[in-house]
């Protein structure tokens, strides 16, 4: 059989010495000629080879051509019958049989086979999908390829995704703003380009129409010249052709056979001012008249005014090559600008950089430039986004600053009767809302735009509201009488699906709601709760409705809650829950979704459902009351008296870290999936951070340098851990005792100097400062006595009550009345740029 068949291989070996010498001696195989775009090669010097013939056979030639395109030439059963080492190993000698142009020809043809650019070959989509398994070192090695490479290897949708897979966020509002306005602005030119050309055209037309018209004007005067003057001039002496003008005394005209062929016709203002034409006929007394340049004049010939110029041609579509530098924008389709992310990439990457090497610059609010713009005394709260920064502050007004400018914006708001403790604003259209809490237990929603108040909930809490979180349905409050609280931000009808059924605040056992035709578990599965029919509305008897709301003060409920039981609609800013478990002070709130932590005194961290009022999960691990709290829904991080702060799984209740490093009360604390800011009594900001191994780590510590007049010999040391403690505790175990016998008659703004003194960590000489419930931290006060810093303020100055950053900032306040900013941008141009992009820290 065929497969069975066996070779002699020294019958092989003639049989391709055969076959080479044959194509060698140019048998009946010809050589294949150089393709066109190698036809020319340099000299390569003596091969030993014999110089092929240069007057080939044109026919042999073509012959072999069409073999090799229609593959007539088949390779031997016997060669194809040898494994593949063999082939390889005549494969070889038959190539070296052959003249060096003839193997650099092959050479030539084998390139594509060993050498596949699939960026070249396979669709676009296919190409970036496999460019989408590189990392950004290796896509920027491929960017310097070629061209086409280098389009691929920086096309924005693949760097969107490595910046998304880092762990970066964007702020998506922003890059939809700016894509919206680069469409609008393409299609802004689009429709000037469209005009133009429109314009271009309508131009040209009526230059054609002018050229016709003038065309036939010119063929009718010269009709019209008698032929006994052909020639001539009119006067009847010979044509002057010397052209000058003739003397301006000459008053003889040419005679015209029809009024319609005078110069001042209508069809002759179809000449031009500027024209010879025009200027030897209409603006010369003189009556001789030349056409040669007439009739000389073409198409193309500018005989128009200048007021109606050439169009000009627009270019065609030319592919822009890419900067050697990324830009914030980048060529898309159509040359339609797109953002570019490898330039967010290339500058988050550098502010990252500036995080871990500790590069930034400083900054205050208000601007040095501007000092009496600032507050007069300590501020307690802030919170800022790109272009606004709000702080409250214990002279009880609260101020709203200019990013930019770091001016302030407007007049400070006045509304509380104590030290603003908290708030949180939303500059967007859509909200325009500030709402503010203070120690005098009141809330105060404003109009962010201009500051006018829209509602003021007097009796919010019973004491000093500590911290407040809103989001576009609800708001939460919680407060030193232990009390958390959830109030509605929108009217709501038993009808609407945010209807609180379930508050046992509102309904108690809930008896009577269920009860109720609208309660969800009266409704049938085919009928929606939305469409339950009003029963008052086709009686035709003028019934009332007695679950509808009113305006009467039987049955409307103002501000107030609906008494316990009675299912009524709710006004906007009610009281539907009410959370009790805590057994202190709720110092910290954190929202997220429809789930509440909340931080307290007792030690503990609680989570709750906001719909049923349940406390779900309690969270233990520190050993004094608990100042602050941050929830993302997978991760709280606490900080507290003990001077730790504590990182927790929300799902598993586990304890993952704990962070020792400051000297004192942990105040305020912000987080990111890798990284955490905290703030502390001990005047210090401390930056930490994961490492390769997934471990907390600390990293730079921060700190708010005061000035000559704020420092004494006492708080030298106050930056030391090993003293720190101490310090402070003494400064406020002093202090708590002069405010103690003050607080009478300072008023309640002065009521948390023993809440600051319990939140210090404590010692064996101060024992009598250890309880087991902590009040407040947020109505701490200066340990002096209450007056504006006027350099006579205390030895401990600085103590850090809020922070808040951002991919690009840390901001926080602290007993002092500036407001101290860390700038990681580090004045770097590409990174300012693109920060409006950034959104949270890593």
């Amino acid at each position: 059989m065929a497969s069975s068949t066996t070779f002699d291989p020294e019958d092989l070996a003639n049989a391709a010495a055969a076959v080479a010498s044959q194509l060698a001696a140019g048998g009946d195989t010809a050589q294949r000629p150089l393709r066109t775009s190698q036809s020319f090669r340099m000299d390569e010097g003596y091969s030993g080879e014999e110089t092929p013939s240069l007057y080939e056979d044109p026919n042999q030639r073509e012959d072999m051509r069409s073999a090799r395109d229609n593959g007539e030439l088949k390779i031997p059963a016997w060669m194809a019958g040898l494994n593949d080492a063999l082939r390889e190993e005549y494969a070889y000698k038959l190539v070296r049989t052959l003249p060096t142009s003839h193997i650099a020809s092959l050479v030539d043809r084998l390139v594509p086979i060993l050498h596949l650019d699939f960026v070249q070959i396979l669709p676009s989509e296919l190409s970036l999908q496999v460019l989408s398994y590189l990392p950004a070192r290796s896509l920027l090695s491929a960017s310097l390829a070629s061209r086409t490479w280098r389009r691929f290897a920086l096309e924005p949708r693949l760097w969107r995704d490595l910046y998304r897979s880092v762990g970066w966020e964007e702020n998506s509002a922003e890059v939809r703003l700016f894509e919206s306005q680069m469409r609008e602005r393409a299609d802004e030119e689009a429709r000037q380009q469209q005009q133009a050309k429109r314009k271009a055209e309508e131009q040209r037309d009526e230059e054609k129409q002018m050229r016709d018209q003038a065309r036939r004007n010119m063929d009718r005067f010269r009709a019209s010249i008698p032929p006994h003057i052909e020639g001539s001039n009119i006067s009847g002496g010979p044509m002057d052709t010397s052209g000058e003008w003739p003397a301006q005394g000459s008053n003889t005209t040419p005679p015209y056979d029809t009024p319609t062929q005078t110069p001042d016709s209508s069809d002759m203002n179809y000449y031009p001012s500027g024209s010879e034409s025009q200027r030897t006929v209409r603006g010369s007394t003189n009556p001789g008249i030349s056409f040669g340049s007439a009739a000389a004049m073409s198409e193309d010939d500018d005989m128009y005014p200048s007021s109606l110029s050439r169009p000009v041609l627009l270019p065609t579509y030319q592919e822009q090559s890419l900067p050697i530098r990324p830009t914030l924008t980048t060529p898309g389709y159509s040359n339609q600008m797109r953002l570019n992310w490898a330039f967010l990439y290339k500058n988050r990457k550098m502010l990252e950089d500036n995080w871990l090497h500790n590069r930034y610059t400083t900054f205050q609010i208000p601007h040095p430039n501007h000092p009496l713009e600032g507050h007069t005394e300590c501020i307690y709260t802030i919170q800022y986004s790109p272009n606004f920064l709000v702080s409250g502050s214990r002279d009880r007004t609260v101020r709203i600053w200019n990013m930019r400018t770091r001016r302030l914006v407007g007049e400070p708001l006045k509304g509380h009767n104590g030290s603003v403790l908290c708030l949180q604003f939303d500059e967007s259209p859509d909200e325009d809302i500030l709402i503010t809490g203070s120690s005098d237990s009141s809330v105060i929603i404003w109009q962010f735009s201009t500051g006018k108040i829209l509602k003021t909930i007097e009796k919010a809490h019973q004491e000093s509201v500590l911290n407040l979180k809103f989001s576009k349905k609800w708001l939460i409050t919680c407060s030193k009488d232990k009390f958390i609280k959830v109030w509605n931000r929108e009217h709501l009808e038993t009808t609407h699906k945010d209807y609180p059924w379930h508050s046992k605040y509102l309904f108690g056992n809930g008896a009577e709601a269920r009860q109720h035709p609208h309660h969800p578990s009266n409704i049938g599965q085919n009928q929606s709760v939305w469409t339950v029919q009003d029963p008052s509305s086709a009686s035709g008897f003028g019934l009332q409705n007695p679950y509808a709301s009113s305006a009467g003060t039987n049955r409307g409920f103002g501000s107030r809650a609906p008494p316990k039981g009675a299912v009524r609609a709710i006004p906007a800013y009610s009281t539907v829950q009410n959370l009790v478990g805590h057994g202190a002070a709720v110092n910290a709130i954190q929202l997220h979704g429809e789930l509440i932590a909340s931080a307290s005194g007792d030690r503990l961290i609680k989570l709750w459902n906001l719909r049923t009022g349940l406390c779900e999960k309690t969270f233990m691990g520190h050993s004094k009351g608990i100042a602050c709290i941050q929830f993302d829904g997978r991760t709280i991080v606490s900080g507290s008296s003990d001077q730790t702060i504590r990182v927790f799984d929300a799902e598993t209740q586990a304890e993952l870290a704990t962070l020792q490093g400051h000297g004192a009360l942990v105040r305020t604390v912000q987080a990111t999936k890798s990284r955490i800011v905290s703030g502390s009594y001990d005047e210090s900001v401390r930056i930490w951070r994961k490492d390769s191994e997934d471990r907390w780590v600390p990293g730079p510590v921060l700190r708010q340098t005061p000035s000559p007049s704020h420092r004494t010999a006492a708080a030298a040391g106050a930056g030391h851990p090993a003293n720190a403690g101490a310090q402070l505790a003494a400064l406020a175990y002093s202090s708590a005792v002069h405010m103690h016998q003050i607080q009478h008659v300072g008023g309640p703004g002065f009521a948390g100097a023993v809440a600051a003194a319990q939140l210090l960590p404590s010692h064996h000489h101060h024992t009598q400062f250890q309880p087991t419930v902590l009040p407040q931290p947020g109505a701490a006060v200066p340990g002096a006595v209450p007056t504006p810093h006027t350099g006579h303020a205390s030895a401990t100055t600085h103590r850090v009550f809020k922070l808040q950053f951002d991919a690009r900032w840390i901001i926080c306040c602290s007993q002092d009345s500036k407001i101290i900013g860390w700038d990681y941008a580090a004045d770097e141009e590409g990174i300012v740029e693109a920060s409006r992009f950034f959104k949270g820290g890593s």
